[in-house]
């Protein structure tokens, strides 16, 4: 499935502002900020989105907490995710274009940043954003086969999306507050795809209707 024709009609107008190889920047970023953290640990608290920090003019933390790994990472893990995070960035861009990318992430943390100011108690996980882009890699090349640990056999990437992601979403079974903070990291996923995918059921009843 292709994104939303919407964002073509951005691309005519912001396209020349588009960051090449977006993610491989978050890559580099989170790796150097868990290592600062392991060296200082606690830097990367002046990294997380905090409104009540924000608005008093820490603003860099709009941006910043994009940056801020789970401190419980194991470097394996870590490794693993940020490696994983190059790869799936990348082939979005192949296929997207580096304007669509920055869009989608700009979709997210805008939506992020906006329930966390509705929200301030509630920690942002910024685990949320990224699982968006491997939805999203999901919808784009659905046939890409991937590893799901620790099964070491190769599955469509469709399969392994949606149960890592109905996996995520457990936790606001019990904590329905975690729920807008969810739902607000997987906005650039639901601006991308949820009009095509209403389009395309729409034209199915319709046909069906005739």
């Amino acid at each position: 499935m292709s994104p939303a024709r919407w964002t073509d009609s951005c691309e005519n107008f912001l396209g020349r502002w588009a960051i090449p190889y977006l993610t491989r920047g978050l890559v580099a970023l989170n790796a150097g900020a868990w290592l600062l953290n392991l060296a200082s640990p606690g830097f990367t608290s002046i990294l997380k989105l905090d409104p009540a920090q924000i608005e008093q003019g820490e603003y860099w933390r709009l941006v910043t907490f994009l940056f801020v790994p789970s401190n419980s990472a194991h470097p394996i893990f870590l490794l693993l995710f940020l490696w994983f995070l190059w790869s799936i960035g990348d082939a979005l861009e192949d296929a997207w274009g580096s304007f669509h990318l920055n869009l989608f992430f700009l979709v997210g943390i805008a939506s992020v940043v906006a329930v966390a100011f509705l929200q301030p108690s509630v920690p942002v996980n910024p685990f949320y954003l990224h699982n968006s882009l491997f939805l999203a890699f999901a919808t784009t090349l659905p046939d890409q086969k991937v590893f799901f640990f620790p099964l070491p056999i190769a599955l469509s990437v469709r399969w392994v999306a949606a149960v890592s992601s109905a996996l995520l979403f457990l936790p606001a079974l019990f904590q329905p507050i975690l729920l807008p903070s969810m739902i607000a990291g997987l906005a650039g996923y639901l601006a991308f795809f949820l009009p095509p995918f209403l389009e395309s059921l729409w034209d199915r009843f319709r046909h069906r209707g005739l």
